[in-house]
Order: structure tokens, then sequence, then C-alpha cells
């Protein structure tokens, strides 16, 4: 696309070099698109013959571990020494997937120390103001999606080898639910057509993403939509919620809520859905929403995070029962809203 950035993307092109150290990071309980993302890029800075070192804050989910070269991440969790080295000694710091440094949770504080000139790829709303530069775009499906037109603006499409193309593939499938939401603009299968072109395949990617569920996680599955899901009809809203001890009684693995949230926005009438899930200090909240209703919105109101229309998250610091409590209130006082 020869629109695609061009002042920014010049502005890039000069400071890749091959004895810059490049860091790429994204955020904090990585989903498909941030690991495609920050997968994509590797092999594409690896076609121009840069080196560059994958961090994430915590661990990759097992959904996503085929993917090639995913066992070459650095997870701070684990490997906080090397992680914090390598933040302090890049030149450049790609930061993808999230716009602010909160999101990246308890890597947030070496990130914020960082020297190194820091690049935004991402496709949230509202990013914060620590970048030197910016490539944002609400508007795409996907951060991977974005990482492909930066490719092709970088050099064209000989950047993109087989591996980095069933990576980007993985981050736009999984950021649009397999093409349910997110993907209404004609470009994003325009890409995904160029990345079939290259010879990924797609049925392996929808394989091993979702048709590989441990046992455990299908009756985890099973287990919140009978047990926990509330529904609130006049409303149009529903939650489901999950406690540390229930998640712990179905050997919980990062990654075993991954799309749940979207699960009770499949009853009729229902416009607006919630997942609220008990962690040590705090409640992770997942909010979803079909049609015009902005979860974003809700989202920084009340439960301190942000996103898209369609697609938020945040946290609670209150008890899990006070955190649905107030998600009861919310959506009495948004009932009108809801059903409009």
């Amino acid at each position: 696309m020869s629109d695609f950035f061009p002042s920014e993307i010049q502005k890039i092109k000069q400071i890749l070099i091959p004895t810059k150290k490049i860091v790429i990071t994204s955020h904090h309980n990585p989903d498909g698109d941030a690991i495609g993302s920050v997968l994509g890029l590797h092999f594409i800075l690896k076609k121009m013959g840069l080196n560059a070192q994958m961090i994430l804050p915590n661990e990759v989910p097992s959904f996503l571990n085929w993917l090639p070269e995913a066992d070459k991440i650095v997870k701070y969790s684990k490997q906080k020494v090397e992680a914090k080295r390598l933040l302090a000694e890049a030149d450049i710091i790609f930061s993808l997937d999230y716009n602010g440094s909160a999101r990246l949770e308890k890597l947030s504080d070496d990130f914020d120390k960082a020297k190194g000139t820091k690049i935004l790829i991402d496709h949230h709303p509202n990013p914060d103001n620590v970048f030197a530069h910016y490539i944002s775009d609400t508007n795409v499906s996907s951060t991977a999606e974005l990482v492909f037109e930066f490719a092709l603006a970088l050099k064209g499409h000989e950047l993109i080898s087989p591996d980095a193309a069933i990576c980007i593939y993985t981050g736009i499938m999984t950021d649009t639910g397999s093409f349910n939401y997110g993907c209404s603009n004609p470009r994003t299968f325009e890409v995904v057509a160029q990345l079939v072109k290259m010879g990924i395949d797609i049925e392996v990617a929808q394989q091993n993403v979702y048709n590989t569920f441990s046992e455990e996680r299908m009756r985890l599955l099973g287990y919140a939509l009978a047990q926990k899901m509330k529904v609130f009809p006049k409303q149009r809203a529903a939650f489901i919620s999950l406690t540390k001890n229930e998640l712990e009684q179905f050997d919980y693995k990062i990654g075993d809520t991954e799309g749940l949230v979207n699960y009770p926005l499949s009853i009729e009438n229902i416009v607006f859905s919630a997942l609220f899930i008990e962690n040590t200090n705090q409640v992770k909240v997942s909010l979803r929403s079909r049609g015009s209703f902005p979860v974003n919105l809700i989202s920084e109101r009340y439960f301190n995070g942000g996103g898209h229309k369609n697609a938020a998250g945040g946290k609670s610091p209150t008890t899990l029962t006070e955190t649905e409590n107030a998600f009861i209130k919310i959506i009495e006082e948004y009932s009108e809203q809801l059903n409009n």
C-alpha cells in the first residue's frame, strides 16, 4: 500500500540497520494476534538481515506453541534477568498489539526505563504518547494485518517468508474469531488471499488453534456455560465468572479461557457479554458486544481498561462478587441503550 504511513516508514527504514539491537514485545496474556504479530515481524526482520529478540510478559498459550520459533520467545515470568537485559540494551523496541506499557504488567517498569527507540504497531485506539513512531490504525482487523502491510511498505512481498505468512495468518484468523467479526474491510481478505498464495496451510492453522483443546479445557468450557453463565434477557446481557478454585479444579493453563467471553453472544438477542476471572489481587475483565454498543467505553469508565468498540478488557480491584454486582448495576444503567 503506497499510502501506508509513508513518513513513518521512511524514518523507520533509516534506523533498521544490522548494527542495531532490536527487541519485539507484546502484551501480558498474549493472544493469537499478539503471538502471530511478534513472530511474523521477527521473520520479516530476519529476511532483512536483522536479528530481533522477542519478549513477552508471560507464557505463550499451548494452542499457539506450534507456530515456528515460538520456543525462542523470552518470557519475563520465567526469564526475568534475560528479559531485563535485552530491554535495557535494545536500540529499537517494537510494541505490537498494545497501546501503552500498562498492558505489559510486570514488564512495564523495565519497558518504561528502556532508552531504545520505541515503535508502535497496533490497532487499538488512544495509544500512549511514549512512542517515537506510530503505525496505528483502528480500522484494520488485527495487528498482524498491520505487520503484513508494514513488510510491504518496507520492501515488498519478498520479506514475507512462509514462516512469517503462517504467523500473520494465525494472528488475523484469531483476532477475527475465524473471520466472524472485525473483518468487514475488503483489504483484510485481500491480505489473506495473498498469504494463501504464499502456500500457507489454512487447515493446519484451524486445526492447531481450534481443535486441540485439552480434556480439562473442554470440561471447563462445559462447566462455565452450564453452571456459571448468568443471562439477563431484559438487558440483553450475560456474564460468566470463574474463581481461582474453579480454574484449579480444571487444571487451568494460560489460554484455556480464550474465546469463552464470546459464547453468550451466540444467544438470541444477547448483545453484551462479560467474562470475569478471579486472580490473586484482582479480577480480570473481558467484554464483548455485537452491534453498536461500545464496550471499550464501559471498560474505560468502570474497569480501568480499554480496547475496541466490540472487544475490550480491564481489571477490577474488588472481589469477584463485587465485580459481578457492579456489572449488574451497569447493565441496568445502560438498559435502554442495550435495547436500542
